[in-house]
């Protein structure tokens, strides 16, 4: 595409399974009447979430990743004042809506996911002057409600667009409130949660009552490791390198795990459980803690069993809630499961880090209880064909599942996993996907200048 740096489109080309030629084709036959020559292309990841099964939202710890599948992006201004979206398949219908902070995004349709973050950027950094409209062409290899976070993938790549094309961090309420990238990934998670950020007032949202793990990851995550985050607030702990030796393969079962509609509320009563521990403790001791992750500081050793004790419910409707259950989970996930698996990274012990990862699923099967069967099956004959670990991640009640092995057995341990899981669940075939993958960059963006990582472009490149 002439408005691109034909060199900065053939390293996007290499690095990327996409078609950035085919991105930027897509946007130059839809918009060509409104071509601006200051053009970004960018591509945004999906996550992986190796150990920490909803415990973002509850102050715990997770272990992330970014992969190598996403969304692959063109925007540009255009002198509409509308927001202008298409896509190459027939996943995403197009989308036309007004870039003010009065649209009503519509709950149960993807065009919710870029209409809310429009409007709460609006409504943040609007007050500077007018923002500009913008077109924005995208192709995508991540699958559709995966696990991977395309839904919250889906948002950043707008955000991504609007701030590259209205130079966003020039503004003085961005300034004030967002100085580093955990600063951005926590206003992002709150745009999307409809959560307030410091001065930038919140809203509705998008739905869900989650936290702010696949933001982090997205934004931030570096190109061949793991890294582990604590959260509310957000705390960077650690990260360990991805051993070479192991191979990192993706199942996503064809069971999508959205969060619209019945997954929407699935998915929130696992967030409303842990909500409801704090506030039953609280109301047992006279606290006013906040997190799952406050008790676990207080309650250590032999306390924890009491309080655990205490939490059993008298009531029909609080034993359908099982707190002890979900508490033991965020234990078993803050206490042995997430160190255990980071612990394995930094020395290499294979068998180790799979043990914990197989610990985390059973663990979120039993207790968190969003493993639905494809998954579980994914992990068990994961198992039975070599692998040296297999575990469900993301939201749950559907998704994928990643397993480890040796790097010299993955071609072949894939193929066999695909066939074994198609043999049971032939119904699948068509939507399934498996693929080898590892840990990858955050968000990055090219343009005349080459590569760059859209947070250290945003946050910390020298003002001209």
């Amino acid at each position: 595409m002439e408005l691109l740096a034909k060199q900065s489109i053939a390293g996007a080309n290499e690095r990327l399974g996409l078609s950035a030629f085919g991105t930027c084709r897509l946007f130059r036959d839809r918009f060509a009447s409104s071509l601006d020559p200051a053009v970004t292309l960018g591509f945004v990841p999906g996550r992986v979430e190796v150990a920490g099964k909803h415990t973002d939202y509850a102050g715990g710890h997770t272990l992330v990743c970014a992969i190598d599948k996403g969304f692959l992006f063109v925007a540009g201004a255009n002198s509409s004042g509308a927001i202008r979206i298409v896509e190459d398949s027939l996943e995403f219908d197009s989308v036309e809506f007004p870039f003010t902070a009065s649209i009503e995004p519509p709950l149960g349709r993807w065009e919710n996911y870029p209409m809310t973050i429009a409007k709460r950027v609006a409504a943040n950094f609007g007050g500077d002057g007018a923002l500009n409209g913008l077109d924005i062409a995208f192709t995508s290899d991540l699958p559709v409600g995966s696990g991977m976070s395309g839904s919250s993938a889906l948002m950043m790549m707008c955000f991504c667009a609007i701030a590259m094309v209205n130079k966003i961090q020039e503004r003085s309420a961005f300034k004030e409130n967002i100085h580093n990238g955990i600063d951005l990934a926590m206003y992002l998670a709150c745009a999307e949660n409809g959560q307030s950020f410091r001065n930038l007032q919140g809203g509705r949202g998008v739905g869900t009552f989650g936290g702010s793990e696949d933001h982090t990851a997205i934004l931030n995550c570096r190109e061949g490791y793991l890294s582990l985050y604590q959260y509310a607030p957000m705390v960077f702990k650690a990260e360990g390198a991805w051993p070479s030796q192991w191979a990192l393969v993706v199942a996503f079962s064809g069971m999508r795990a959205e969060k619209t509609r019945e997954a929407l509320e699935k998915y929130n009563f696992a967030s409303k459980r842990a909500s409801r521990a704090v506030q039953t403790y609280n109301h047992i001791y006279r606290k006013k803690l906040q997190t799952l992750s406050e008790i676990d500081m207080q309650t250590r050793g032999t306390a924890t069993a009491s309080w655990l004790k205490r939490l059993e419910g008298r009531k029909p409707e609080e034993k359908a809630l099982d707190l002890p259950g979900r508490v033991r989970q965020f234990l078993m996930e803050e206490r042995e499961s997430t160190p255990r698996a980071l612990e394995a990274i930094l020395w290499r012990d294979l068998d180790a880090f799979g043990a914990a990862v197989n610990a985390s699923h059973r663990a979120s099967r039993r207790l968190l209880r969003n493993i639905a069967p494809e998954i579980d099956f994914l992990q068990r004959s994961a198992g039975k064909l070599g692998a040296a670990g297999a575990t469900g991640f993301g939201a749950g009640f559907g998704g994928s599942a990643f397993a480890v092995i040796r790097t010299e057995d993955a071609v072949q341990f894939a193929s066999a996993w695909r066939k074994e899981y198609l043999r049971r669940y032939a119904e699948r075939e068509k939507g399934s996907a498996f693929f080898l993958s590892k840990p990858s960059s955050g968000i990055r963006i090219w343009d005349e200048n080459g590569q760059s990582r859209f947070v250290d472009t945003l946050l910390y490149a020298p003002t001209p």
